[in-house]
C-alpha cells in the first residue's frame, strides 16, 4: 500500500444503484488502514444516503449541474483543491468529472473501467487495487441510514401487521425498458403474498409513477407510500420490512444493503453484473433474449405497450414459491 496516500476522494454521482455498489470499495480502504480520511462526491439527492456512514470522514454534494467551463463547477473545483488530496478514485469518469478533477488540480488519479464480465460491486472495488494492492473484498453490502430516519420508519409501520414485503414497482416511464415488472402481474402477486403470508405490502415508488400505479390499490392490506416519502425516508421503511421484491433498481439494491432479504425480477438487465449481490435471490427471465442490455426493447418498438415480453414472463407462481 501507497504510505503516502492519506486522503481520498471517491466520485460518483449517479445512480442510486451504483453508489451503493461503490460501497465495499472504501469500505474496504478503511478496514485496510482506518487512518485514511475518506471524502466521498456524489449528489445531492444520494448525500442522504452517506452521511451517517462511520467508513465516510465527509460526503460533499453536487448542487448544481456540472458543465463544462461553468462558475459552478469552477467554484466546486476550488473546493475539492483546497482538501488537498493525495488521491481521486474516479468512478464516474465522464468528461465533465475529468475536467473537474484537473480544474481540482488532483494529480493522483485511479478511474474506473466498466466491465460486464464482472459484477458492479466487484468491478468498483477492484478500481483501487491498483493503489491499495492489500485490500481484502467484502462479502457483503452495507448501508448506514441516519438514526432519525430509522426511528421515524419504525413509528410508521409500527401498527402494520407482520410479515412487511415491499413491492418496488416504479421506475415504468424509465429510460431502460425490460426492467419493470407489469401492473397487473404486481396485484395478482400481492394478492398472493397477502393470502400466504396474511401480513402487509407496502408499495413503492417514485412520484411520477404514482397514477399509472393506481391499481395497486387493489391489493388487500396494503400501504401506498408511492411518492409520498423522500428517497431517504423510503429507504428507512425500506429497512424495516421483511422482503423486498423489485425488478433491477437502486431500492432494490439499497434493500440488499440493508439486509432485507430481497427477490430481484431480471429481464433485458444483466444479473451478472447488477443483480443481487447480498441477502438476494433473482428470477431471470428465460425468454431467448435475455440479457439483451438495451435500453429500447425491440418487441416494444411498434407496440404502445409498455412492459417488455421478458418481464411479461416470469410467472407469479416462481415469485411466490420463494416467500
Amino acid at each position: 500500500m501507497d504510505n503516502n496516500i492519506n486522503k481520498i476522494l471517491i466520485i460518483r454521482t449517479g445512480a442510486i444503484g451504483d453508489v451503493v455498489h461503490t460501497t465495499n470499495l472504501y469500505r474496504a480502504i478503511k478496514k485496510s488502514d482506518p487512518n485514511i480520511e475518506i471524502h466521498y462526491l456524489t449528489s445531492k439527492l444520494i448525500e442522504p444516503l452517506l452521511i451517517a456512514d462511520p467508513d465516510l470522514n465527509k460526503v460533499i454534494s453536487v448542487k448544481e449541474k456540472i458543465s463544462l467551463f461553468s462558475d459552478y463547477t469552477k467554484e466546486l473545483a476550488e473546493i475539492l483543491k483546497n482538501e488537498k488530496y493525495d488521491l481521486a478514485i474516479n468512478l464516474q469518469p465522464s468528461l465533465k468529472i475529468k475536467y473537474l478533477l484537473f480544474l481540482a488540480g488532483i494529480k493522483k488519479q485511479l478511474i474506473y473501467r466498466k466491465t460486464f464480465k464482472l459484477h458492479a460491486v466487484k468491478n468498483f472495488w477492484q478500481t483501487g487495487l491498483k493503489a491499495f494492492p492489500e485490500i481484502k473484498e467484502e462479502k457483503e453490502l452495507k448501508l448506514y441510514l441516519p438514526l432519525e430516519a430509522i426511528d421515524k420508519a419504525k413509528e410508521k409501520v409500527k401498527d402494520l401487521k407482520r410479515p412487511l414485503t415491499v413491492i418496488n414497482a416504479g421506475g415504468v416511464f424509465s429510460k431502460r425498458q425490460g426492467r419493470t415488472y407489469p401492473i397487473n402481474k404486481w396485484v395478482e402477486l400481492g394478492e398472493k403474498i397477502i393470502e400466504k403470508t396474511g401480513g402487509t405490502i407496502i408499495l413503492n415508488g417514485a412520484k411520477e409513477d404514482k397514477e399509472i400505479l393506481s391499481d395497486l390499490n387493489k391489493i388487500p392490506n396494503c400501504v401506498n407510500f408511492i411518492g409520498e416519502l423522500s428517497l431517504v425516508e423510503s429507504c428507512a421503511v425500506i429497512s424495516q420490512a421483511d422482503l423486498m421484491i423489485s425488478g433491477d433498481s437502486g431500492p432494490l439494491h439499497i434493500a440488499t444493503a440493508l439486509g432485507v432479504k430481497s427477490i430481484g425480477l431480471y429481464g433485458s438487465m444483466p444479473a451478472n453484473r447488477t443483480g443481487c449481490y447480498s441477502n438476494g435471490i433473482n428470477i431471470i427471465s428465460k425468454k431467448e433474449c435475455v440479457p439483451c442490455n438495451r435500453r429500447k426493447c425491440k418487441y416494444l418498438k411498434k407496440s404502445k405497450k409498455l412492459f417488455a415480453p421478458c418481464m411479461e414472463e416470469i410467472l407469479t407462481e416462481s415469485i411466490l414459491s420463494l416467500i
